[in-house]
């Protein structure tokens, strides 16, 4: 199943129309359409934002150990949900981002986030603040700060992120 198959399949379950999803999360009809009918992609900021309306956590728009090709997820990004339980209490995901890609959205959400880089080198933006993680290094923050990642190098970056599961 495709990523926008999933976020169909969700709020289809949740009986929600997308004139509802769209007012709540300011997006257009015409690009949710898309977005399910995967003929667009998304950024991490826009998952959020749907995620919260259908009050689910992202990582359940990526099937367990999802190894599909990283650009067809979600565009410059590439996810792999690594949790195997969906009623636990955080979520891991492996997070690809392409090399030179920069995304000027920023998200914030309930709980804390902890952020592991494997391969070179990721830019972490929270609030203020910038950080440029190697692998092998490592970060942990209030997600409710805004917060994104960016690959400002001609490598490919590859890290885990851990965040609290919420529900409201």
């Amino acid at each position: 199943m495709t990523l926008g198959e999933r976020i169909r399949a969700i709020r289809k379950e949740k009986k929600l129309t997308l004139k509802y999803v769209s007012e709540k999360t300011q997006l257009s009809i015409a690009f949710l359409s898309q977005l399910e009918t995967n003929k667009c992609n998304a950024t991490m900021a826009t998952l959020r934002k749907i995620a919260d309306v259908l009050n689910v956590h992202p990582s359940l728009f990526f099937e367990y150990n999802d190894l599909e090709d990283p650009s067809s997820s979600a565009g410059n990004f590439g996810y792999v949900n690594l949790a195997n339980e969906a009623d636990a209490h955080f979520t891991p995901i492996k997070v690809t981002i392409h090399p030179n890609h920069s995304v000027i959205e920023t998200v914030t959400h309930p709980g804390h986030e902890f952020v592991y880089c494997l391969i070179g080198t990721l830019t972490l933006i929270v609030g203020d603040q910038q950080f440029h993680l190697s692998s092998g290094q490592s970060y942990m923050y209030d997600a409710e700060q805004p917060h994104y990642w960016y690959n400002h190098t001609d490598e490919q970056v590859e890290f885990l992120v851990v965040n609290e599961s919420y529900k409201k």
